[in-house]
């Protein structure tokens, strides 16, 4: 399937398998080389996914005067 029409949680699982794999199979390199690469262009599609979406969230919040306003949300790490 392209990354492109998969779901954020169906790129997500497809992603933990492939670590998984790496993690414990005994690949070949060259196996071992296309799943890294399918597993950065996972990584990269739900970032970008992830990205889009903070831009989109909104918190209600009262002001000093009891009226709600909307404000962006930010993640601080």
């Amino acid at each position: 399937m392209k990354i492109e029409d998969m779901s954020y949680e169906d790129a997500v699982e497809e992603l933990e398998k492939i670590v998984e794999e790496l993690e414990n199979d005994n690949l070949s390199l060259k196996d071992s080389m296309e799943k890294f690469k399918r597993g950065i262009a996972l990584y990269n599609y739900c970032n970008k996914i992830l990205s889009s979406m903070e831009g989109e969230v909104k918190i209600l919040l009262k002001n000093d005067n009891g009226i709600l306003e909307e404000e962006d949300f930010s993640v601080e790490v």
